[in-house]
């Protein structure tokens, strides 16, 4: 009886790891060109879109932007409008390596940092948010 005990958390185990990856399978994103490596310097487009968009509109929101009769109804609202003006600039054609994440990161601490009085309808007004620095650069060929 006392193996009987020891054997059915390994079964538990065994079976649970037989379903571990089954929603990466369903995942869309998995394969897209720069998901995250085990160094973390690269980002998914997506990903790096989505930390934008919510930076940017959490700025809009600190600076009474978003509301009833405000440039932005909603946050969400926000985001989906900022999203949509970014894909075009930071998408995988436009980034086929991925976005840097050292860069991402210097871009979301400028636009936190970024006054109010400042109009920030294009992301490329600050310099560290410009494609040009986000975007990983391809490696040469070998």
């Amino acid at each position: 009886m006392s193996r009987f005990v020891y054997v059915i958390p390994f079964a538990l185990l065994a079976l649970a790891s037989c379903n571990r990856d089954r929603t990466d399978r369903s995942n869309p994103l998995v394969n897209e060109p720069g998901t995250t490596t085990v160094t973390g310097a690269l980002l998914a487009n997506t990903t790096a879109v989505s930390r934008i968009a919510d930076g940017r509109c959490t700025r809009e929101l600190a600076c009474n932007n978003v509301g009833v009769e405000k440039r932005y109804a909603t946050h969400d609202a926000c985001v989906q409008q900022m999203r949509q003006d970014m894909v075009e600039d930071l998408g995988v054609a436009q980034c086929p390596a991925g976005i840097d994440a050292k860069e991402l990161d210097e871009c979301l601490s400028e636009i936190r940092a970024e006054s109010c009085n400042n109009p920030l309808d294009k992301l490329e007004r600050l310099a560290a948010c410009r494609s040009s620095d986000l975007c990983v650069k391809s490696a040469p060929n070998r």
